[in-house]
This record gives C-alpha cells, sequence and structure tokens, in this order.
C-alpha cells in the first residue's frame, strides 16, 4: 500500500512549531532561558544550550525525549543518547547499534546536513515584512545606507585608522557592496544579531574594541531594552572622542531614533533550508563513516552547527513560503522599554522618526 505524502505531511510539524513549542516546555524553558544580570559566561552557555535543542530539534522534527536530552550535561552521553534513539527511530536493536552504524550516520547525515536549515537574524518589526515578501538580495534600502554611512564618517573623523566603527561590519558591508541578507550556520550567531540589529547593539556599547572602558556588565543596554545603560555607553563615545557639537547632536539623534523603533521588537530567529541557499553541496555521507567524521557530525548536531560557513552573505531571492521562524522572547530577559522624556544637555528628545528608512532590516 502506497503512503500519501500529504498525509505524513500532516504529522509532521514543521521546525518553528516544534521548537516553539519546546521553548514551552518548564524544563527546557528553564535550561535555556537568560535570566537577567547573569555574566557573560553564563549568557554563553545559556545560549550553547539554545542551540544544542535546535539541533535535536531540527535532527528528529518532533519533541519526543527532547526534555531527557536536555537534561543530560556530558557530552559523550549527549552523542550516545542521539544514536541510540536514531536507532529507535529505525528500529535498530540495541545490541546492533555498532554494526549497523552506517544506517545511524546516514540517518543523521540526511535529515540534519541535507534537510537542514542556515539561520538568519530578524525581530518582530522585520518579520511580517519578511513573511510577506520573503528574503530580498536585490534589496537596497538606499536611504538607510547613506544614514549610517554618514555616522560611520563622523567617526571616521575621530578615529581615522580605526579598522572597524561601533557600526560594527555593517558600514564595510556597505562599502563592499554586500547588500545581500545574511546568514549564519550556527544558531548561537544569529540569535546574538537577533537580540538588536547588529549595528545598533555595537553602537550602544556591545563592542569589546571600541568600549573597553564600560564594564561588561554595562554593555547589554540595547539588548535588555534598558535605556539608561544603552545611552550612557554613547554618551561615553561622544565625550571620549571629544566630538564636535554638532557632531555629538548627530549622534544622539542617531541613537534615539533608533531606539524609539526598536525599543518594543522582539528577536527572532529564521530557518532557511540549506537547498535554497545551496550550501553543504558538496557534503557527501563518506566524510562521516568513520569515526573522526561521525564524531564530526554529532559535535555539529550538538552545536546546532548545520553549515561550516561563518556568517555569509546571500544574494538569493527566498520565498516567504520557505521561511520559518520562532519568536525568542520566552527565553530572554524581561526588557525595560522606557525612555525618559527629557533633554540631553542641549539635544533635543524629540526625533522625526521614519518607518520607511528603518525597516527593521538586520546582519
Amino acid at each position: 500500500m502506497l503512503i500519501d505524502s500529504k498525509e505524513i505531511k500532516k504529522n509532521i510539524k514543521d521546525i518553528d512549531e516544534v521548537i516553539s513549542e519546546g521553548l514551552k516546555n518548564p524544563v527546557i524553558n528553564y535550561i535555556c532561558i537568560q535570566r537577567k544580570k547573569q555574566n557573560s559566561d553564563k549568557i554563553k552557555n545559556k545560549q550553547d544550550e539554545l542551540s544544542r535543542f535546535i539541533g535535536f530539534c531540527i535532527l528528529f522534527r518532533k519533541l519526543q525525549d527532547a526534555e531527557d536530552y536536555m537534561l543530560i550535561r556530558d557530552k559523550k552521553e549527549q552523542v550516545e543518547f542521539l544514536k541510540n534513539k536514531i536507532a529507535k527511530e529505525l528500529g535498530i536493536p540495541k545490541n546492533e547499534i555498532e554494526e549497523r552504524k552506517k544506517e545511524i550516520v546516514q540517518y543523521a547525515y540526511q535529515n540534519f546536513k541535507k534537510r537542514g536549515y542556515v539561520f538568519h537574524a530578524a525581530n518582530s518589526v522585520s518579520v511580517r515584512k519578511k513573511m510577506n515578501y520573503g528574503l530580498n538580495g536585490s534589496e537596497v534600502n538606499v536611504e538607510h545606507q547613506k544614514e549610517l554611512l554618514r555616522i560611520e564618517k563622523i567617526y571616521r573623523k575621530y578615529e581615522p585608522d580605526a579598522l572597524y566603527s561601533p557600526l560594527g561590519f555593517v558600514a564595510l558591508d556597505i562599502e563592499e557592496n554586500k547588500t545581500g541578507w545574511f546568514f549564519d550556520g550556527s544558531p548561537i550567531r544569529a540569535t546574538i544579531y537577533a537580540n538588536s540589529p547588529e549595528w545598533f547593539n555595537y553602537f550602544c556599547g556591545k563592542s569589546y574594541i571600541y568600549f573597553d572602558a564600560i564594564p561588561e556588565e554595562r554593555r547589554t543596554g540595547y539588548a535588555n531594552k534598558d535605556y539608561k545603560t544603552a545611552l550612557d555607553a554613547v554618551i561615553w563615545l561622544v565625550k571620549n572622542k571629544n566630538m564636535s557639537l554638532e557632531d555629538r547632536k548627530e549622534i544622539m539623534l542617531f541613537f534615539m531614533k533608533c531606539w524609539d523603533l526598536f525599543k518594543e521588537a522582539t528577536p527572532c530567529l529564521m530557518f532557511i533550508p540549506v537547498d535554497e541557499v545551496e550550501v553543504n553541496c558538496d557534503l557527501n555521507i563518506e566524510q562521516y563513516l568513520d569515526d573522526n567524521g561521525t564524531e564530526e557530525l554529532f559535535n555539529d548536531i550538538i552545536l546546532g552547527k548545520v553549515y561550516d560557513g561563518e556568517n555569509c552573505c546571500c544574494k538569493k531571492n527566498i520565498l516567504p513560503e520557505k521561511l520559518l521562524y520562532v519568536d525568542l522572547s520566552p527565553i530572554l530577559p524581561k526588557y525595560k522599554i522606557e525612555r525618559k522624556n527629557k533633554m540631553f544637555n542641549s539635544y533635543p528628545h524629540r526625533v522625526n522618526k521614519s518607518k520607511n528608512i528603518y525597516d527593521g532590516e538586520e546582519r
């Protein structure tokens, strides 16, 4: 009897549904949640745990046994758990796992590397547009670019030899005509970008290079939607560089406009099938059949690392029906979003906000 593929589809949830449901699980939520006032090591640990959970979801497309898996702390035990679960999925008895290793590796390779997803950082401001129009590699917001380059130019007046600026890599991307959308092979980097537009995150003190005078715990102003902390970092920047009054004013106007546009945006993680961006094309099952290859494959699953490349610029257009996304707000700290309605020295606090300039696009 032939199996109806539509019937199978009904019983297989999309990855966004699986992950969203999983984050509601009390155990998984507790393991992945990023609480406020945690140091950077603890936050990194939470990001690693989220990546491990996402790797499990991509591999199995369901939550059965996910809670038990997330409670395992030892890496070797995690690998054994995954192998045993795959064997169970394939109907392989435990005493035959070693001799039928190829079948287990084939399952992991096919479901994770070949049917996996790359990740794109987004937020609730931009998701609506992306889900309506897709990811457009040729879409260039000229006014947005001009403004970012203008801010970059101000910074260059005071640091002409700096490799990068508080805008992170964005100004360099624009100058090198990297005008597509960016994807990552690892959810860790993508979730960091999803906390805020990368350039704004750096601008408010995230960068270790330009804001090393600011204590680490004070560099999370934008990610925590804490206006005062974010403002303090920007004030430090304009004072540290001894900027002119005119330049200070433009920097502050830029900061306040961005704050008002993004302050209530929730971070999201988008999923794009690997075959849509033509990655992993040169991989084959033979690469993973020996001990070293098998270890590498399962390490990638634990890291959620579907694709081995770094952050990549992609100019391919991805149709909206190919996109899926997860709202990450259930595992992030509760945000403060207020901005006190007051003057900053002689800088106006009212800013003419232009929604058509900032549509929420991010690294």
